[in-house]
């Protein structure tokens, strides 16, 4: 195992999740975290077994293997007679049966020279109970979105190894095979909703970057490594590669429109494992990834305090508590990490970085991803809807600006749903005494029952030219709501025009129509960039756990007048 400065985060998380544990063998629930932000017990704890064997084996620490041994007694309260997991105390939802058994699989593997015999041969046989659950149960047909099968296909080669069953390696290649079949031109994974390859009217796909990044594509290159797949290795990397055109300057991730961005966290998602593990096994061959897990581990740095890694930047300035999930997972991708020697290098140019004026088009997505001078944006009219849309999980469309960042000062607009609301409850945390408002910039209409808004319509029109150095996309918007995503009224439209030149972003905004009762709100993330408008407004201070930022919220009245806002930067 190789040593670098990565292990000093590690620990430091490793620490906060000892301090978080319940010690009192009379307890219940003895050797389970204590969550502040959620006030319950997370029943996957226990993929922490991982990352706290390998503080162990970095410092020789009891401390960090009495703290996992503590954790296998947590989850026996959550195992099954038939060897799965349930998700939690109050939920039956067993597919998470997947990721415990990839953690159980690495932390003996990797470190079983260094533990004790009798702690070496119960995870060997929880992995082999849970494996056995994972082979019988989660193939083509189990209903489950993608990323359930990714980790399928690392379970089952990992088995096949440790045990020498044909059985199981047969499988892992036909999931990996399968879900290598998943990937668009491109690299952009489908499956994140049901059917896995469904698609649209307009021809989307379910798709989420979040997810892609930090749970299905690392544990797809564990299942390639396991199986010695040299060809699906290479095509995972060439799809990493083009990934990466969906990083951000500063390490975050633009999930502005997944389809399951109501769990999006700045680096990622709230209960993936993240994507360190992924770019360090690519970067002894490819000094990009060595820059991509350089600037993912800055990130998560600065989203660390006193030990637990928040979901955002911002969240200890508004008073926001920590989710103890995001520590428990996102230690076992920095585990891994470790484990394939996670080492800083030279810098080198991402995608991001480039200067150069370019739009891209993501057909599969309705979204375009825009680069001029200073500026990153993203305008999207994404119109795949999952069963959650309307309960929560309604993600930008309507040809909204759901990213802007700039060069210099970071991300100024970071949208994700129009209103939060815990579609998964053990999974997402709520918000806590703060003016919590959606950061996607949107118009809407109150008629006294249901908002409308432009954000939700998938139906809406895009149009982008490209002019020398300047970028202009012209959108036309009806006004939806989230239940059944009709408009309020067929002939009521709002026109958006987004100009993009190097040193500044030019809005407009106008009604097709007379209509009152119609706003357009415009939030501008807090210390980035200042606004010029004539056009009157009011203004408020905002905050917005997906994402983590805290905004200056500007309100306008829109009519068929438009009204022009100047953003520079």
């Amino acid at each position: 195992m190789k040593t670098d400065n990565g292990q000093w985060l590690l620990l430091d998380w490793c620490d906060h999740l000892l301090r978080q544990q319940i010690t009192e063998e009379a307890s219940e629930f003895y050797g389970g975290f204590r969550c502040e932000a959620c006030d319950r017990l997370h029943g996957r704890a226990d993929n922490a077994v991982y990352p706290l064997v390998c503080a162990y084996a970095l410092t020789n620490n009891e401390s960090y293997l009495d703290g996992a041994k503590r954790l296998l007694r947590f989850r026996r309260l959550l195992t099954n007679p038939d060897g799965s997991v349930r998700n939690d105390f109050d939920s039956a939802w067993n597919g998470i049966t997947v990721f415990s058994a990839i953690n159980l699989f690495k932390t003996f593997h990797r470190f079983g020279d260094r533990l004790p015999p009798d702690f070496f041969a119960e995870l060997k046989t929880l992995f082999a109970d849970a494996a056995a659950w994972v082979f019988h149960n989660v193939r083509p047909g189990f209903r489950a979105n993608i990323n359930y099968y990714c980790a399928a296909a690392a379970v089952n080669a990992m088995a096949g190894e440790c045990f020498d069953r044909q059985e199981y390696t047969r499988q892992a290649q036909k999931l990996l095979d399968y879900c290598l079949s998943l990937f668009t031109e491109n690299g952009l994974l489908c499956g994140e909703g049901q059917p896995h390859d469904c698609r649209t009217d307009k021809g989307c796909a379910p798709i989420d970057i979040g997810y892609e990044m930090e749970e299905s594509l690392p544990c797809l290159v564990d299942a390639a490594i396991t199986l010695h797949d040299d060809a699906a290795l290479e095509q995972l990397k060439k799809h990493a590669r083009q990934m990466l055109d969906f990083m951000l300057p500063d390490g975050g991730w633009d999930n502005s429109f997944g389809v399951r961005n109501n769990k999006w966290t700045y680096y990622g998602s709230r209960t993936a494992d993240g994507c360190l593990g992924l770019f360090a096994a690519f970067a002894r061959s490819d000094a990009v990834f060595a820059e991509a897990a350089r600037r993912t581990f800055d990130l998560l740095k600065d989203c660390t305090h006193n030990g637990a890694l928040y979901g955002g930047r911002r969240y200890p300035d508004y008073g926001q508590p920590p989710c103890v999930h995001h520590t428990i997972c996102h230690a076992a991708a920095l585990a891994d990490a470790l484990c394939h020697g996670f080492e800083v290098r030279e810098p080198v140019a991402l995608p991001c970085d480039e200067g150069t004026t370019r739009v891209r088009f993501y057909p599969e997505l309705d979204t375009y991803k825009v680069s001029v001078g200073s500026w990153l944006a993203t305008v999207t009219a994404y119109d795949y809807a999952t069963y959650t849309f309307a309960r929560g999980a309604a993600h930008a469309s309507g040809g909204s600006l759901s990213l802007l960042y700039h060069r210099q000062h970071g991300a100024v607009i970071a949208g994700s749903v129009p209103d939060y609301r815990l579609t998964e409850p053990n999974n997402m945390q709520q918000p806590q005494n703060v003016p919590h408002r959606s950061l996607l910039p949107r118009a809407e209409l109150e008629t006294g029952g249901p908002i409308y808004a432009t954000c939700l319509d998938g139906g809406a029109q895009i149009e982008v030219k490209h002019n020398g150095d300047e970028v202009q996309a012209d959108v036309t918007a009806r006004f939806c709501e989230v239940n059944e995503r009709k408009a309020v009224d067929e002939s009521l439209t709002a026109a958006f025009r987004y100009t993009f030149s190097a040193d500044r972003v030019i809005i407009t905004a106008k009604l097709n129509q007379k209509r009152n009762g119609v706003r357009f709100v415009l939030p501008i993330i807090k210390n980035t960039v200042s606004i010029q408008t004539a056009a009157p407004y009011q203004r408020r201070d905002v905050f917005f756990l997906t994402g983590g930022f805290g905004a200056d919220e500007y309100t306008f009245t829109l009519t068929e007048q438009p009204i022009t806002i100047e953003i520079g930067g």
